[in-house]
């Protein structure tokens, strides 16, 4: 008696981004509630299979310019993508071709952007030698704009022999009036649209408990947990200082919400500019002291925390320690990395959220936020609020703006917007829109 072989699902993603790796997440997920004997393969490009030196490089330039704020720093990745691919295309090719003979894999997805034509080279050649179909799956982890050119530009210089083992999976894309599907897959990567795969956002699994359910009027629980006692100690700290009720339990805390309770989440990507959000700690004290009778809860992100060090994680709760004239109604609550079960119900249960608008962050509020959804950007005073936001992420915060009404914001409009909200405007400006 035969038995068929489970099949091998081979999923590359990168480390330059929380988001390709939380959308790889979200793939293997949906992979495995479909077939549950699936073998999963996963490869870091930057970190399995570009040499460590040059791998460390990209990653640690991308993450600390995220975590400074610079808009150069980001402008200059994007600038050096098409470079960075021409001179990695032979180890990018070595590496694949030698993971998918190695493993003798049935299938391939991809959540980035670097390498597409050396991977689908390397695919040709497998192909032919094991007499497979095996294509590449790339997936847009950025929502699907104009501006998603460091997606884009490979798939449209695919030769004509390898374009028939590429295929786009998407969402939806945003369109300019009298503008047509057809017409924007042509112009961005040549493909037509009957060739893209769209499917729904595709979320993490802990998503979907939220996904189109409204807000009970009860008391919610959200649960944070924590990676070490002095982070434990931090956020004790920090949060107890104000009104939120809370239950220290061995490696997490639960937090009682009432359904009056104002929850603002400020969540500024991976690697969080550092002078960003701990202005937003501050803004949130000026706003709980213009409005005392409300009961306000600030969970603010702050990547991990390492003892002993001098982290935003430990520069956000001494902060919030040190000042002298704090509002009673308010809670400020660190946190640092978390599952998606953690992040799901967070995002549902807020009435603002506070992003960049990163492709899967976005997919997920679109999902489940149930409030606002505000993306920060980082333009100075006289600046246009787009202007403050890099590359592609600015086209997808005007699609959030277009699709789900979201609002652009900065550490000096912050205010001005919360007080908007406090003074009941929601569900009367006409580009406010729930989930």
């Amino acid at each position: 008696m035969t038995t068929n072989k489970p099949k091998k699902l081979l999923i590359i993603t990168s480390s330059g981004g929380g988001g390709l790796l939380q959308t790889a997440n979200a793939k293997q997920q949906q992979a495995l509630a479909k077939d549950p004997t699936l073998t999963i393969i996963k490869r870091d490009l930057l970190k399995d299979w570009i040499w460590t030196p040059i791998g460390n490089y990209f990653i640690n330039f991308w993450n600390n310019s995220q975590k400074k704020g610079s808009m150069l720093g980001q402008k200059i990745c994007v600038f050096c993508q098409t470079y960075i691919d021409y001179l990695l295309h032979p180890i990018i090719f070595f590496y694949a071709l030698y993971t998918v003979f190695k493993e003798d894999v049935d299938h391939v997805i991809d959540t980035q952007p670097l390498g597409t034509s050396a991977i689908i080279k390397a695919l040709r050649i497998f192909n032919r030698v094991k007499q497979k179909h095996v294509r590449l799956e790339k997936v847009l982890v950025d929502l699907p704009t104009k501006k998603a050119t460091h997606f884009f530009s490979p798939i449209k210089k695919l030769s004509k022999n390898s374009r028939p083992l590429l295929q786009l999976t998407t969402i939806a894309p945003l369109l300019e009036d009298g503008e047509t599907a057809e017409d924007f897959w042509q112009q961005t990567c040549g493909l037509s649209d009957a060739e893209i795969n769209y499917e729904d956002a595709y979320v993490r699994q802990a998503f979907f408990k939220y996904k189109g359910k409204p807000r009970a009027s009860k008391t919610m629980s959200l649960t944070i947990r924590y990676q070490n006692d002095e982070e434990q100690q931090l956020m004790r700290q920090s949060f107890k200082r104000g009104p939120i009720r809370s239950l220290v339990k061995s490696e997490e805390i639960e937090f009682f919400i009432e359904p009056e309770d104002r929850v603002f989440t400020v969540l500024l990507g991976s690697q969080p500019a550092k002078r960003a959000t701990l202005n937003y700690a501050k803004n949130a004290i000026a706003v709980a002291k213009e409005n005392p009778k409300a009961k306000i809860h600030l969970f603010i992100f702050c990547a991990n925390h390492k003892q002993n060090k001098e982290t935003l994680f430990k520069g956000v709760s001494q902060f919030v320690d040190s000042v002298t004239d704090y509002p009673l109604n308010l809670s400020i609550v660190p946190f640092s990395f978390q599952k998606e079960d953690v992040i799901a119900p967070l995002f549902f249960r807020s009435d603002v959220t506070c992003t960049r608008s990163g492709g899967q962050t976005a997919m997920e509020l679109m999902s489940v936020s149930t409030g606002e959804i505000w993306i920060h950007s980082e333009a100075k005073p006289n600046q246009n609020l787009i202007e403050g936001i890099s590359g592609w992420e600015a086209a997808s915060a005007l699609y959030l703006q277009k699709i789900h009404g979201a609002k652009i914001v900065t550490t000096s409009t912050f205010n001005t917007q919360a007080r908007r909200l406090f003074q009941g405007a929601i569900g009367c400006d006409e580009d406010v829109n729930f989930a």
